[in-house]
């Protein structure tokens, strides 16, 4: 008998492969890399029009019957700068999110900014039947924006032009992106050749806010219960008692007008990363809520 035959060695492997952690974020990343190359193959073969006519969003093709073309869209891409872009978006931004939203409420949040975005696309498009969106821009400004809501107070630095560092706060970010998508959206509806879907941009910034807000006010606890594929979990994320994955807080609140406010900020957050966001009580909720209200002052 091998020594890895007993049964305490296969109580250790399993405990070894246990410890193994899927990210949702780097998921989607890999799925987005994949379908870019089997796009550039469908397209070779079938033809680029033809091959996005399956695939890709549009009104002519959702009345068709494609329902499929309201997710299957958001991982197409024009060319390897458009995907290079998105993705650099979803790995830097998606961590943060997935750390405190956890790994089933970051695919809702992803696919869902991904659906709004197509159909606000759709409905600001009109008459247009024919045009078609692609790329995973709705879904990354969904993630975006609620990254911005949920740690409004953390300083994002970036390099504009890719050469000048610049700092500043993610709401703030936010609301540039946000006017920046709203010109954008009027310059393409008074007849201007814009070949960037804007509309699709500010359907993923208006989910990915509503998904903050019901977060916070502890709307999505359901999700908890949602039979997910079993993915390995990390002995940092442990499962609550109602079957989900407790969201693992690796930053502490700080508010230093009030010690003891702050202390009661860290002792929820522990209880978040032990037992699970569902476990908190109604008044450990509300305090949260004051707690980043303060923050945005």
């Amino acid at each position: 008998m091998s020594i890895y035959d007993r049964d305490y060695m296969k109580e250790r492997v399993r405990e070894k492969f246990s410890t193994i952690s899927v990210s949702a974020s780097k998921v989607l990343i890999c799925a987005n890399i994949v379908a870019f190359f089997i796009q550039a193959f469908g397209e070779r073969i079938f033809g680029r029009a033809e091959f996005l006519n399956f695939f890709g969003l549009s009104i002519d093709s959702l009345l068709s019957g494609k329902v499929w073309t309201l997710v299957s869209y958001a991982f197409m891409h024009g060319d390897i700068f458009h995907i290079f872009c998105n993705l650099l978006g979803l790995y830097f931004i998606g961590k943060y999110v997935e750390r405190v939203v956890g790994n089933k409420r970051f695919y809702i949040l992803y696919f869902s900014g991904a659906i709004f975005g197509g159909l606000l696309w759709m409905l600001l498009s009109y008459p247009n039947t024919s045009e078609t969106l692609i790329g995973a821009s709705a879904s990354v400004m969904a993630v975006f924006a609620t990254f911005c809501y949920l740690y409004p107070p953390m300083p994002i630095t970036f390099l504009l032009f890719f050469v000048i560092p610049i700092s500043m706060r993610p709401m703030t970010m936010l609301k540039i992106a946000t006017c920046f998508e709203v010109l954008g959206l009027l310059y393409s509806l008074a007849g201007g050749n814009a070949v960037v879907a804007y509309s699709a941009h500010l359907g993923g910034i208006l989910t990915g806010l509503a998904f903050a807000m019901l977060l916070i006010k502890g709307k999505l606890m359901f999700v908890d219960n949602l039979r997910m594929p079993k993915f390995p979990k990390s002995k940092k994320v442990q499962s609550d008692s109602r079957g989900g994955n407790a969201t693992d807080y690796s930053f502490k609140v700080n508010i230093s007008t009030n010690e003891n406010s702050a202390d009661e900020i860290d002792r929820i957050l522990d209880k978040i990363s032990e037992s699970g966001f569902s476990s908190l009580t109604e008044s450990e909720r509300e305090t949260l809520r004051k707690a980043r209200n303060e923050l945005n002052k």
